[in-house]
């Protein structure tokens, strides 16, 4: 396929998405994994490198096989201790997942994979959300800074806005929360715009969930990298961010 895009257009990739399930249920422990693979159409006249895609595939089917096998192992070490020792009840672990693909367009892939464990009582003991944000020409994963243009401060703009809607709402969040992200901060992409998130219970409790906020790509399409653009931007109640 060929790398050029016009910035202009939103091109949706010509692949074909495959909803993967698995799931079992024996003694102690059952699962129900929820995963995508993504092909190219047959016959089509525009693919995407089939290595690419198969490695892709490939990372996400080994994310959801290796966190089910190792809460198997810790579901066995654990109901085996507490046979041996009669002091506790047996546990019970449900490993599940559950994914979304969020950005498909101008050879863009963003797609999450939340994996979770329910224990007995409905208690969830795990819970973390995986991203893939996959360039598919050069099959890398795409940095925080690829999604605006060159020599755009994204750390201010992000923690500069993320920390004003925080202060907006403090009582949803830890006390004196101030968020510096790292260079490695987890975030996907939408049509609306990116979305930085973080993990359970690290700047608000265990129940608010996921912490999450959108950079909308219409506020902020000053500083956005235009292939990620896609259509009219609408706009926003609040006005555009400018640094």
């Amino acid at each position: 396929m060929s790398g050029s895009i016009n910035i202009n257009e939103c091109v949706y990739n010509p692949l074909f998405v495959k909803f993967n399930e698995y799931f079992r249920s024996k003694g102690f422990f059952s699962y129900n994994l929820q995963f995508p693979s993504f092909h190219n159409f047959k016959n089509g006249s525009d693919t995407i490198d089939h290595s690419i895609l198969n490695d892709i595939n490939s990372i996400i089917s080994l994310d959801a096989s290796t966190f089910k096998q190792g809460l198997f192992e810790e579901e066995q070490n654990y109901n085996l201790v507490v046979a041996e020792g009669g002091s506790l009840p047996k546990k019970r672990y449900k490993a599940f997942s559950i994914y979304a693909v969020t950005f498909n367009r101008n050879n863009i892939l963003s797609v999450t994979l939340r994996l979770g464990v329910i224990s007995s009582g409905n208690k969830i003991e795990y819970d973390n959300l995986n991203n893939y944000n996959i360039d598919l020409i050069s099959g890398k994963r795409i940095k925080l800074e690829e999604v605006f243009n060159p020599n755009v401060n994204y750390f201010q703009i992000i923690n500069n806005y993320i920390n004003y809607k925080i202060r907006q709402n403090k009582e949803l969040y830890y006390e004196n929360t101030v968020i510096n992200i790292p260079y490695d901060q987890s975030f996907y992409i939408t049509d609306k715009g990116l979305v930085i998130y973080f993990g359970l219970d690290q700047i608000a409790p265990t129940g608010f969930g996921f912490p999450k906020f959108l950079i909308s790509f219409g506020r902020f399409a000053d500083y956005i990298n235009p292939r990620f653009l896609c259509g009219p931007q609408m706009p926003d109640m609040e006005p555009r961010f400018r640094y």
